[in-house]
């Protein structure tokens, strides 16, 4: 897939090193384009650990240091892989009717993108330099959270616990992927260690018994939509607790 990443000018901010400000114009066919869609793709298929300024370099034919013309270090491409993946992020504004519908769609897209890119999530934890395409899609959502009632602090507030749920979500449908489980088989039993077994078997744990009986539950799409359900249920139920303490402050 071509990622296209926008131009952006080479001017410097205020004399602090920025990705934004340190990249150059497209001279020639090795441009900015190929090199971060290459990276991504390098991440894609063998993780964050493998990207690097001299592999990019090997993959495209290249040498490292002609690369540096247009991505000034690793840091600098790491910036500009996690802002391109964010170009994928779709966020139809017109078609959402309230704020609940809003974090419904930013909670699906972003498992998508959680999916298909595994290395957002550590990109994320690593103190980045969030970019214009980032900037883009976070002032589309408190856009569209403050043209329903929802204000700037709770906005941040809600979305900070939403990227917590999802990224919990999908990293433990990883793990559940990679693990060895029969195909056919939606309930699987968890099989605890022999001495855990014998705890179990002098019937003082019944509740922990009658769990590990059911089994575990497939993390698949459905899942996703009941915990997500339960979130916003949540999050709605204390919005409306906090307008009725306005409410009676006001009157009083």
């Amino acid at each position: 897939m071509s990622i296209k990443v926008p131009k952006r000018s080479r001017q410097k901010l205020s004399g602090i090193s920025s990705t934004w400000g340190a990249i150059v114009q497209d001279t020639s066919s090795l441009n900015r384009e190929r090199i971060i869609a290459t990276a991504i793709a390098i991440a894609d298929q063998h993780g964050l650990a493998a990207v690097s300024i001299r592999r990019v370099a090997s993959q495209l034919g290249s040498s490292a240091m002609a690369l540096y013309h247009y991505v000034p270090s690793k840091r600098d491409l790491l910036n500009l892989m996690l802002d391109a993946t964010y170009i994928e992020f779709q966020f139809p504004a017109a078609t959402i009717k309230d704020w609940r519908g809003a974090l419904s769609h930013l909670a699906w897209e972003s498992r998508r993108c959680l999916k298909r890119h595994p290395w957002l999530s550590l990109l994320h934890t690593g103190d980045p330099e969030y970019g214009p395409e980032c900037i883009r899609v976070l002032e589309q959502l408190l856009a569209s959270l403050a043209r329903f009632g929802v204000d700037i602090r709770t906005a941040i507030r809600i979305l900070g616990i939403l990227f917590v749920f999802v990224n919990g979500f999908v990293a433990s449908e990883r793990a559940e992927r990679s693990s060895p489980k029969p195909d056919k088989q939606r309930r699987l039993s968890p099989r605890p260690p022999v001495f855990s077994k014998a705890i179990l078997a002098t019937g003082k744990f019944p509740n922990v018994a009658r769990f590990i009986d059911m089994g575990a539950e497939f993390l698949d799409d459905q899942a996703f939509e009941r915990a997500l359900n339960w979130m916003l249920d949540g999050i709605s139920a204390d919005m409306k607790r906090h307008a009725r303490s306005r409410d009676t402050a006001a009157a009083n």
